[in-house]
């Protein structure tokens, strides 16, 4: 069901149009652009197995755990080619205790990086191509008692993929991306739909969703999650 969802997800992306630019008008479209969307808001929520065990973790049962955040989204080009940089750190510290009164403390740390080069094939084709590096990384402390467990993981991937970027009105933007990934991981697949309003033309909101699905399929490591969940932003132009 979870690969039927996920495919659904992505045809609605390669037949409609991603991240927070606007079409640009053909003079704009030689000279740099710049966007950067600083402490964006990425509800995620996490589902799947971790090494044979199941994890959920929905967003609003991991706010009252959240212990750290930081993210940061930019994007800069001129002509036909381009650069994407974003970066997302998440620090959890939930804490609970065993049926028989034994204190469970888990220090949860994970981020996302990535980086890629755009293609724009021009001021008036709405497609682009991007090809680039994700690295993620899990760092999970658990203590049960006096006895404590320690995970790190490191999956970097190169991914390739494509955006379609259409403005229907002065205001708004249909933004939406998907990309596949593999190098450490067997399969990953990421897809990103989202509307971005123009307040001024240094300023914008967007709103959207992000489905981000890890395979990974090691001796010593077995990951199959998906982080998934609604975005939330300001971004700076200029």
């Amino acid at each position: 069901m979870k690969t039927v969802v996920a495919a659904s997800f992505i045809v609605v992306f390669l037949l409609t149009g991603t991240v927070i630019k606007n079409v640009q008008a053909a003079d704009d479209f030689n000279t740099w652009q710049n966007t950067l969307a600083p402490l964006y808001l990425w509800g995620v929520s996490i589902d799947g197995t971790f090494n044979g065990q199941g994890l959920q973790l929905d967003f609003s049962e991991a706010v009252s755990d959240l212990n750290g955040i930081f993210t940061l989204h930019y994007e800069g080009a001129k002509g036909n080619w381009g650069v994407i940089a974003d970066y997302s750190f998440l620090n959890l510290k939930p804490e609970g205790s065993l049926p028989t009164g034994v204190p469970v403390n888990v220090d949860f740390n994970n981020t996302i990086a990535e980086v890629a080069a755009l293609y724009r094939f021009g001021p008036d084709n709405p497609w682009q191509l991007l090809a680039g590096v994700r690295r993620y990384e899990l760092d999970i402390d658990v203590n049960v008692g006096p006895t404590g467990t320690t995970i790190k993981e490191t999956i970097t991937d190169f991914m390739f993929g494509g955006r379609y970027v259409n403005q229907f009105s002065n205001k708004w933007s249909v933004v939406a991306r998907v990309d596949l990934a593999t190098g450490d991981s067997d399969l990953t697949t990421n897809g990103l739909l989202a509307f971005d309003y123009r307040f001024t033309k240094l300023l914008s909101g967007f709103v959207g969703y992000r489905y981000l699905k890890y395979d990974v399929d090691e001796p010593n490591f077995k990951y199959d999650m998906t982080h998934s969940g609604p975005l939330l932003a300001l971004a700076f132009h200029w």
